[in-house]
This record gives structure tokens, sequence and C-alpha cells, in this order.
């Protein structure tokens, strides 16, 4: 989420600590970042790619249809 006003919000994938990070940056008001670093469950991906994948399966036929 970005905006021209306001907080943004970003996730990044990549960086020196080897695991995802939140950014949350203010630099329209307070001028503060905040970032806050997690380390997901081991299934996290695997849970996530069978999600996308289940959506995938009810909306690609439909949309191309």
């Amino acid at each position: 989420m970005e905006m021209s006003r306001g907080p943004s919000v970003f996730v990044q994938l990549t960086d020196d600590r080897d695991c995802p990070e939140v950014v949350v940056e203010d630099e329209s008001g307070s001028m503060v970042t905040v970032r806050v670093p997690f380390v997901p469950p081991d299934v996290w991906i695997a849970d996530h790619r069978q999600r996308l994948s289940q959506v995938m399966d009810h909306w690609v036929p439909m949309l191309s249809g």
C-alpha cells in the first residue's frame, strides 16, 4: 500500500536479515520508519501456495470461459 499522503506499508522479502520484514514509513508526517522482521512458520509458504492453487482452480475456468 503506497499513498501520496500518510504512512506507507510494504513487505520486503529480501534484506540483510534473511527473513521477510514489514516496513511502515511515515515520510510526510512524523518522518519515522519502522521495520518489523518476522519468521513465518515452516509450513507458511506451502500453505499459501495451496491456497493460491485453490483460488486459481476456482477462478481461472470462470475467467477463461
